[in-house]
């Protein structure tokens, strides 16, 4: 598990879109807390400056968080929705999930490639296809990983790797079909002299059809 980042929740007594509205302009970001051990969810508010940073990287689901509520209590959590604005990016509300000891949840993990410079197929002249930019898994609380390392230092051309191939933590289940390829390294399309050939053909059906054209509008005449 990643570093725990600290955030303090404040309360929120107002609800509705209005009050939310409110919050914004000021600094905050309106947002509730969930989970196995509250029948309701918490409304709370929380400074934006503070969870920014994490809510716009790749890795916000995996992030690990120790929330301080209102009344001085601490909840292990993650944020397992995040609302923005559709032309504007701004967050716009933010749901936390309680994570429970024990209790296993489904994450959205991260796929980082490392070794892009060192990659012999690349040198070659291939392509790194990044097909899972994220895969699945059910993972206890204390497991979930902040992100899965794939090495490319050593992929030739038309080599790839599969979720199979991966290395997750020990528990955890992946969700992802074990056969999908997560990356590979491709080997570009060449324009062969057959390619030339037929583009040459299809220039000269098309002279013939200009010059047909041309034929019968001197005979419409």
């Amino acid at each position: 598990m990643s570093e725990i980042m600290k955030v303090v929740l404040e309360a929120r007594e107002e609800k509705g879109k209005q009050a939310c509205k409110k919050l914004r302009p000021a600094g905050y970001t309106p947002c509730v807390l969930y989970g196995p051990g509250y029948r309701e969810s918490v409304p709370a508010k929380v400074k934006t400056s503070d969870i920014a940073k994490v809510a716009a990287s790749g890795r916000w689901e995996t992030t690990t968080m120790m929330l301080t509520l209102p009344d001085g209590a601490e909840e292990m959590s993650i944020m397992r929705e995040i609302q923005k604005d559709p032309i504007t990016d701004k967050i716009l509300h933010i749901d936390f999930l309680q994570l429970v000891k024990g209790h296993r949840i489904t994450v959205n993990v991260p796929v980082q490639l490392i070794g892009r410079d060192e990659c012999p197929g690349v040198k070659l002249g291939g392509l790194i296809d990044h097909l899972y930019r994220e895969i699945a898994m059910e993972v206890l609380p204390s497991q979930i990983p902040n992100s899965l390392e794939v090495d490319v230092s050593a992929l030739e051309l038309g080599d790839q790797v599969q979720v199979k191939d991966i290395a997750v933590p020990e528990g955890a289940t992946v969700l992802a079909d074990e056969d999908e390829v997560v990356v590979a390294i491709i080997i570009p399309r060449l324009v062969t002299e057959e390619d030339e050939a037929e583009a040459e053909e299809v220039a000269a059906d098309d002279v013939e059809l200009v010059g047909e054209a041309a034929d019968e509008e001197e005979e419409g005449e």
